[in-house]
């Protein structure tokens, strides 16, 4: 099958549950042809929350692959509908793709390498770790400048039942955290949880970065 050079992003919404639905069906009109949902958990860094046993927010994370030219249309008229650009309503970014392959029956290859790297200055923060070292990551992440970030639970029927996050297989007793940084903040982040877990000693956990086309509903402390 011949690549047609297109291209395409990763758009993801973060949006408390229930809300993923709609938020679906509206992307369909809009011109996705579908979505894929991962259940997951959001921090709130409230201490009277966290007294009360409420700092914690059940979360859907909705993966969709859209035509980069769909991009800003996404953007625009989602926020209007759901006020992303309002704290607590929900986070949207997108990640540039290289290749696609089975959307629509066809295969693309994208040219987001002439493009020249990252313009929006956000990068995406993922940590691998077992399951219950999320809090140390989100810990040791905050301490570094993060707001916050989203836990998501490797999950499957069976022990041996694998889920795919960036096409790596995580098994189900597995945490992820994914954190939206600055870019300027993303190396302070990443040495603040390498010391807390010691990410780099062998079974100790995986982190990765990827670039960020653009981000919607991240809300910084004034400096």
């Amino acid at each position: 099958m011949t690549a047609i050079d297109m291209r395409f992003c990763l758009y993801c919404v973060i949006a408390d549950f229930g809300k993923g639905t709609k938020i679906l069906r509206k992307s369909k009109e809009l011109g996705t042809s579908g979505g894929t949902f991962v259940l997951g958990r959001g921090t709130v860094n409230s201490s009277l929350l966290k007294f009360l046993g409420l700092d914690e927010t059940r979360k859907e994370i909705l993966m969709m692959i859209i035509e980069e030219e769909l991009e800003e249309i996404f953007y625009k008229e989602l926020t209007k509908e759901f006020s992303f650009d309002k704290p607590h309503h929900g986070i949207a970014f997108s990640i540039p793709l290289k290749r696609v392959l089975g959307f629509k029956g066809l295969k693309f290859k994208s040219n987001h390498e002439e493009k020249g790297g990252n313009t929006m200055g956000i990068e995406a923060i993922v940590t691998i770790v077992d399951r219950g070292l999320s809090e140390d990551v989100i810990e040791a992440a905050r301490s570094a400048g993060a707001t916050g970030g989203t836990v998501l639970h490797g999950r499957g029927s069976g022990i041996h039942e694998k889920e795919k996050l960036f096409n790596m297989e995580i098994e189900p007793e597995k945490d992820i955290v994914l954190i939206l940084s600055e870019a300027e903040n993303t190396e302070p982040i990443i040495n603040s949880i390498n010391d807390k877990l010691n990410i780099e000693k062998p079974g100790a956990g995986i982190l990765f970065v990827v670039d960020v086309n653009r981000a919607i509903g991240l809300f910084v402390k004034n400096k």
